[in-house]
C-alpha cells in the first residue's frame, strides 16, 4: 500500500490518517488476507497492488510501493502548447488589473496631495 495520497492535512506540515482513512484501510488488508482475495481485492492504481513472489524476487525483495504499485501519469494528456498559450492570457490579464489598481492608487495619493 501507499498512502501518501491519504490523509487530512493538520498544521500545513502533517498529514494525520482519520478514523474513516483507518477503517477504509483496514478493510481492504484484511479484503486481501482472505481465502479467495481474488472475490474481494483489487488492486487499485496509486493506492495498493498484490505482487506475487516471482515479482518480489525479480525486484531483489525489495517491498518499495513504487516498484509495484502504478501511477498515473496525468500529464501525458497535457496539451503544453494550449496550456500555455491559457495561462499566459490569464497572467496578462493578472497583470493589466494590477496596473490598473497602481494607477488608481497613484491617483488617490494624488488627489490628496501626496503625489508618489
Amino acid at each position: 500500500m501507499d498512502l501518501r495520497r491519504w490523509g487530512t492535512e493538520y498544521e500545513k506540515m502533517y498529514i494525520e490518517l482519520i478514523p474513516k482513512d483507518i477503517e477504509k484501510i483496514a478493510n481492504n488488508f484484511h479484503n486481501w488476507r482472505k481465502i479467495n482475495y481474488e472475490d474481494t481485492y483489487k488492486n487499485v492504481p496509486e493506492y495498493c497492488y498484490s505482487a506475487n513472489f516471482k515479482e518480489i524476487q525479480a525486484n531483489d525483495f525489495s517491498l518499495v510501493p513504487s516498484k509495484y504499485i502504478e501511477f498515473v501519469d496525468r500529464d501525458s494528456k497535457i496539451d503544453f502548447d494550449l496550456e500555455m498559450k491559457r495561462i499566459q492570457n490569464d497572467f496578462r490579464a493578472l497583470l493589466k488589473e494590477e496596473k490598473q489598481s497602481q494607477d488608481q492608487l497613484v491617483n488617490a495619493f494624488k488627489i490628496l496631495g501626496y503625489e508618489l
